[in-house]
């Protein structure tokens, strides 16, 4: 059974007049816009953030991390730059810089002025990532840089029934329950986080290299991945050869009624994109040996 916990920024139980007029306005409070998540039917979904029976809540829309005012990004520039410097939408840093006689950090991507326009590689393939924070200093000039991926879960199934249900709708076609795609973690996530850190150690002036933002349930399967029984990531700091893992999610239990669940950092890790790409390919973490054999013994019986 899958439930709806975080719906259009609120609580699914909450009924105050903020959350009635975000449902109502099919509005996102964490990036002060309309909802971008549709369904077939054109409709809006306003899901943030789903639950599987007994287990932990888990955000699968990447805007449900953009919450406190962007407080994920505010995390990064301290960490990258080693100071609180005032965020501004990129395009603007070079002016902003100037007026106040000190540095900023410029955002790139969407809901601050846009991504940036970069190669692709022979004609395929992109190196974008979600965000790109500039230190840029008082002459405007470009002083250093961080890149930013934020990534939740993708869902499977089917989870339109519960919306129609919070919303006092009739339920129509398949019951099919949602999941999470839990084999993205293998298959897309750590390929292109080890191709984008591999990309960005090129770059003089990424001295901090890559901050991957997730919520704590994707952390910890791509810990179990790259981990399993094994030695933990060895701990680095900040480098232009590393990624850096940071987990946050809504904090349910300081949740109040007409307010958005704050956000909290649950983990927390930097190490090298050659470590991950070790133990994303490496043997460390294998199933015990003669597992086909017993899997094709045991369908012969």
């Amino acid at each position: 059974m899958t439930t709806i916990v975080d719906w259009f920024g609120y609580l699914a139980s909450d009924t105050s007049e903020a959350a009635t007029q975000a449902r109502r306005d099919e509005w996102c409070p964490f990036i002060n816009a309309p909802c971008v998540k549709d369904f077939v039917d054109g409709g809006k979904s306003g899901v943030c953030t789903l639950k599987q029976s007994t287990r932990s809540p888990v955000v699968c829309c990447p805007n449900r991390l953009y919450g406190d005012d962007w407080e994920i990004l505010r995390y990064v520039s301290s960490k990258a730059f080693d100071d609180d410097y005032d965020l501004v939408p990129g395009r603007q840093a070079r002016l902003r810089a100037a007026e106040i006689g000190d540095s900023v950090v410029g955002v790139f991507g969407k809901s601050w002025g846009g991504e940036l326009h970069l190669p692709q590689r022979g004609g395929k393939g992109s190196y974008f990532v979600d965000y790109i924070l500039a230190r840029i200093s008082p002459r405007g000039d470009l002083e250093s840089f961080v890149a930013v991926e934020v990534q939740s879960i993708d869902t499977t199934g089917n989870y339109q029934n519960r919306v129609r249900e919070l919303r006092g709708e009739p339920q129509t076609g398949s019951k099919v329950s949602a999941g999470f795609n839990w084999e993205n973690v293998s298959k897309r996530i750590l390929p292109q986080l080890i191709y984008k850190g591999n990309v960005l150690e090129q770059e003089a002036k990424c001295r901090a290299g890559l901050f991957f933002i997730t919520p704590k349930p994707v952390y910890e399967r791509i810990m179990d991945r790259l981990i399993g029984e094994g030695m933990p990531l060895p701990p680095y700091p900040p480098g232009g050869n590393t990624i850096s893992f940071a987990s946050f999610d809504p904090d349910w239990e300081r949740a109040t009624v007409g307010e958005p669940a704050p956000l909290r950092l649950t983990h927390e890790l930097t190490t090298t994109v050659s470590q991950v790409a070790h133990n994303f390919t490496g043997v460390g973490n294998l199933p015990p040996a003669g597992s086909y054999e017993r899997a094709i013994t045991s369908v012969l019986a």
